[in-house]
């Protein structure tokens, strides 16, 4: 009478019991590098996001934090899952039968869905309230500074004063809501002062306002052309410095001008 092994069953789906949980390995994996990850970007953020100057500056950096942060995990889980499947299921030999087919589950099709649609309405929410904070802001007495471009400098020409800035240096009260009317007399250039969050196309024969802005803090920051325009494109920046009232008032004085 013959013996059946009931133990060995080749054509049995079950995995063998010194298998180790895959699954479960892989998910401690991605959420400890998604938390390592997160506390390392909050750590150096401050370090490699630029100056801020303004409300509407420190609103584009938050942003820049939350939005990595939430796109960190995401990121990583896709990653994640690819290199260990990569490592962990590599053979050498040629197969030469076919693998198990995978069962669907419907928990992690309807969890993952759902997790990502809502990460995109959260982000979704947040650009409309970030959108709304800037077209809403508003002042009654704001500094209109007229910008001009071309190859390869800025002008600055205060109206209310009836002075333009020598020098291509551009000068701010600090507190004061300031509205900027940009321009261009050739080709296609990029205002951009990141300490402010600004950034606007100055576009030939065309006239854009951009949205009013209080400079928050003293100091000196970099004006930067970000559009592609011409041989000494890298050359066309300028300064921004942001100082007291008292000093504006007397920078307007030295440039001819009745504060």
């Amino acid at each position: 009478m013959s013996v059946v092994n009931t133990d060995e069953n080749p054509g049995s789906a079950t995995p063998a019991r010194n298998e180790p949980d895959h699954f479960r390995r892989v998910i401690t994996i991605w959420i400890v590098l998604s938390i390592v990850s997160i506390v390392i970007w909050v750590i150096l953020a401050p370090y490699i996001l630029p100056a801020t100057a303004s409300d509407l500056a420190s609103t584009d950096n938050l942003t820049l934090v939350v939005f990595t942060v939430l796109s960190i995990p995401v990121g990583l889980f896709v990653f994640v899952f690819l290199c260990y499947s990569m490592i962990a299921f590599r053979v050498k030999e040629k197969p030469t039968e076919d693998a198990l087919p995978l069962k669907p589950r419907p928990g992690l099709q309807i969890g993952w869905l759902g997790i990502t649609s809502a990460l995109c309405l959260f982000l979704l929410i947040w650009g409309l309230f970030a959108f709304y904070q800037e077209t809403v802001a508003s002042s009654t007495n704001p500094l209109v500074v007229q910008v001009t471009g071309q190859q390869w400098a800025w002008t600055f020409y205060y109206p209310q004063y009836g002075v333009s800035s020598q020098g291509q240096e551009l000068v701010l009260p600090l507190n004061r809501p300031v509205q900027f009317s940009v321009t261009s007399k050739d080709v296609l250039h990029g205002f951009a002062i990141h300490a402010l969050g600004l950034r606007v196309d100055a576009n030939p024969g065309q006239v854009t306002t951009t949205s009013i802005t209080t400079p928050t803090q003293i100091g000196e920051y970099p004006v930067n052309c970000v559009e592609l325009c011409g041989l000494y494109h890298s050359y066309m920046w300028s300064s921004l410095k942001i100082v007291s009232t008292a000093d504006f008032n007397a920078w307007i004085t030295s440039q001819g001008g009745h504060p």
